[in-house]
């Protein structure tokens, strides 16, 4: 069954680089900024809980996307050429 997706993943990112951005501002104060880095937590806390779930199941070409994602990260940050904190892909 297919599903509607009410909240597209650059609408998501988006958010995420909004708290970011007010959690590394010097400018504002560290009660919205532990508040934005709360919800950052929470937001990966959830993503653990529900790809770590015994009922995720693991797909073809699953690992082989993972392992290019982890060296596309180290040659990001060895080559210097990005600050590893795009805005949206």
């Amino acid at each position: 069954m297919p599903y509607i997706e009410r909240t597209g993943k650059k609408t998501i990112k988006e958010q995420l680089y909004q708290w970011f951005g007010v959690m590394t501002d010097p400018r504002i104060d560290g009660f919205n900024g532990w508040a934005c880095k709360q919800k950052i937590y929470e937001i990966k806390m959830e993503c653990d809980r529900l790809l770590n779930s015994p009922d995720c199941p693991t797909y073809s070409g699953e690992q082989e996307w993972l392992q290019e994602q982890k060296e596309n990260i180290a040659v990001e940050r060895l080559s210097g050429t990005k600050d590893n904190i795009p805005y949206v892909d």
